[in-house]
């Protein structure tokens, strides 16, 4: 053999040698004459049940020419009638004799609970030079539990007592259970992690041991941490000697929308019935997506959209009158006998003439384009430069001519199941809608947006930002607090609780660039307050807003009526009205 080959598959050796708890999906050598492969594994095994999956590529091209290789993921959650699926194309630039690795952050299909929990993954190449066959996963998750992630370290001898306790758990229930070997988590590897926190967004919960924190990049660490403050649960095991401190993770365990918490294990194996018990029947981020926006009652920014009749009587009259038409008046009036043949002409003209006619109605009616209405959490965090953005949304829709839209920045965009309604297309059960999604890039297409219906979604994103509230040097210690606004937008209400735990309020609208001096408050007022302001979120996410910003010194609740550097734009031929901005976090100080 070539020396050149023979150290090209050493080094795709070095590079492609899998971790034990990486799940390989392709491992092919594509042509064995010039040592051309190509391996696909998943860094997390098994895959999450939505959010992203991140892949890791390994691509070896041993020909002389430079090539493009295409990958195209298909997800699909698996049922008898309906099958969600989301797809998504990437593109690897492979040099001349040359390997290359890339991580893919692959968007899942999301099952909205129509009584299954198997998921498949499809893989297809192109462009390699050679035949590449499509590769599958296939994945099953358990039901009651969270969607947890756990560190090799911690699963090495752990893993096989935490699944055959699940399995008891199950089979010992009140029904019994009879499906495939459930699985506690999905394993992996800190070496691979993503250096994104959309690679963690599909899980509930990440388990490390401090060790495994220690060992991980500080951009991974970031990761994680922007992961916990849009909703992440993080917890680090530690052993003796070991502290938060010394890991330099924040000693509160509440922190943003998620929690960072810190549990004692001997260093080598976790007690499988405790470890069960903490997570059996755990809140579970896919429950919000699937049934906590389904009730109105629970998610108060539907009920702001208004009702409005669906006017399914006038498709009726419509079709009475056109059967009328182009039956008895068309067979009688327009070609009675022995002028049968004009049916050839009136027929087709009475069909148009109703189409341009429904049409006009629909436009008519419905309009283009819809309307919507947002609520907008805003985590500021100016020691990290960054914003933390949760939306929610809903809109109502006429006709529209285009449904795709690009986002600014990265960030996860799902849809949620809705009360069942003549304009709700995606809902819970076999009723509804499945949802086909496309992501290519920043770009979305798909029906996460359709003519003549009702759609919501929740978007989250860390967006970089130098907005703050800074307090104002040179106070004497008795007299009121001055805030200076370089946040971007103007706040109309605002409360303040200072080092010492008292609480100030605003007293009129600050506008960026511009100072205020805030007067005293009391806890009732700013309680009261806060309800209202936090009241269009759904109940699950005012309940973790209500938390990230209870007990907090030094720290800013306000409200405005836009933000447009935070807000995520999506479809815009969307009117969005009244939107419900609330901003929230420290106040920088002198």
């Amino acid at each position: 053999m070539k020396p050149f080959y023979c150290l090209l598959l050493c080094v795709v050796a070095l590079m492609a040698a899998p971790a034990q708890a990486q799940k390989i999906i392709a491992n092919d050598e594509l042509d064995a004459r010039t040592g051309t492969r190509l391996q696909v594994r998943s860094v997390f095994d098994p895959l999450p049940a939505s959010g992203y999956a991140p892949m890791r590529i390994v691509a070896t091209n041993g020909t002389l020419q430079n090539a493009r290789w295409d990958f195209s993921f298909h997800s699909q959650t698996e049922h008898y009638r309906l099958h969600n699926e989301h797809n998504s194309s990437f593109a690897l630039a492979v040099p001349a004799r040359s390997t290359q690795s890339a991580l893919f952050l692959v968007p899942l299909a999301l099952d909205y609970g129509y009584g299954g929990n198997s998921r498949s993954l499809k893989v297809e190449f192109s462009g390699t030079g050679f035949n590449a066959q499509p590769k599958f996963d296939h994945s099953n998750h358990s039901a009651h539990l969270p969607a947890i992630a756990l560190s090799e370290t911690l699963a090495e001898f752990s893993f096989t007592q935490l699944t055959k306790e699940l399995e008891s758990r199950l089979r010992s229930g009140s029904r019994g259970y009879y499906g495939a070997t459930p699985i506690f988590g999905s394993r992996f590897d800190t070496g691979d992690l993503p250096d994104s926190w959309l690679g963690f967004s599909g899980f509930d919960f990440v388990l490390l041991s401090g060790t495994d924190w220690q060992k991980l990049k500080p951009a991974v660490q970031r990761a994680l941490l922007e992961w916990v403050r849009l909703g992440g649960k993080l917890h680090v095991f530690l052993t003796s000697g070991l502290t938060a401190a010394s890991l330099g993770l924040p000693e509160e365990q509440s922190t943003s929308l998620g929690e960072i918490k810190i549990l004692s294990w001997d260093g080598k194996t976790l007690p499988a019935s405790a470890t069960i018990s903490r997570y059996w029947g755990g809140v579970q981020r896919i429950t919000s997506l699937t049934s906590d926006h389904t009730v109105p009652a629970r998610w108060p920014l539907l009920s702001s959209l208004g009702i409005r009749s669906f006017a399914s009587w006038q498709v009726i009259v419509f079709l009475v009158v056109f059967g009328l038409l182009v039956g008895p008046v068309n067979l009688f009036v327009l070609a009675p006998a022995g002028r049968r043949h004009k049916l050839f002409v009136t027929t087709p003209l009475l069909s148009i003439a109703a189409s341009v006619v429904m049409v006009v109605l629909i436009l008519v009616q419905d309009g283009t384009g819809g309307t919507g209405r947002r609520f907008v959490a805003v985590d500021l965090e100016p020691a990290e430069a960054a914003a933390y953005v949760t939306q929610e949304q809903v809109s109502r829709t006429g006709v529209l001519f285009g449904a795709g839209f690009e986002m600014k920045q990265p960030a996860l965009v799902e849809p949620l199941a809705l009360p069942d309604t003549p304009w709700v297309k995606l809902k819970t059960g076999s009723t509804g809608q499945p949802a086909n999604l496309t992501q290519e890039g920043r770009s979305r297409r798909g029906n996460f947006f359709q003519s003549r219906a009702e759609q919501g979604q929740v978007l989250r994103a860390a967006v970089s930002t130098r907005a703050r509230l800074e307090l104002k040097a040179g106070a004497a210690a008795d007299a009121p607090p001055t805030l200076i606004s370089a946040l971007g937008f103007t706040v109309d209400e605002l409360f303040y609780t200072d080092a010492a735990g008292a609480r100030w309020r605003l007293e009129k609208p600050l506008a960026t660039g511009q100072s205020a001096t805030l007067v005293q408050a009391d806890d009732s007022s700013f309680f009261t307050w806060r309800e209202a302001a936090l009241k269009p979120a759904v109940e699950s996410l005012r309940s973790q807003l209500t938390d990230a910003c209870k007990a907090r010194r030094s720290f800013f609740v306000a409200r405005a009526r836009q933000a447009p550097d935070f807000t995520l734009d999506t479809l815009s031929s969307i009117r969005w009205v009244d939107d419900h901005v609330v901003v929230f976090g420290p106040v920088t100080q002198p």
